[in-house]
């Protein structure tokens, strides 16, 4: 169960950055977006802290890699929205 929540997350993020990195940089949906990476960190870090499998490890690893990437993402709209 932990791996498909993970996967999900992965796919739903892997999805918003690309469309993020596709359109220009705007605020659009911002609110959105940082419930989505900020529920995604937080599962991930929590799956990674329980370690059970070393398929779930991983896959908490990537996950909440990508969830860093998509945080540092919207702080740049934000930044350039603001700016």
């Amino acid at each position: 169960m932990r791996i498909i929540i993970l996967a999900l997350l992965f796919i739903i993020n892997i999805i918003i950055v690309i469309h993020t990195l596709a359109n220009p940089l705007t605020i659009n949906n911002f609110s959105l977006r940082v419930i989505l990476a900020a529920l995604t960190f937080v599962l991930s870090l929590f799956f990674l802290l329980i370690r059970t499998t070393k398929v779930a490890t991983y896959c908490a690893i990537i996950t909440l890699i990508l969830a860093l990437l998509h945080i540092f993402i919207i702080a740049h709209s934000a930044y350039q929205y603001i700016y």
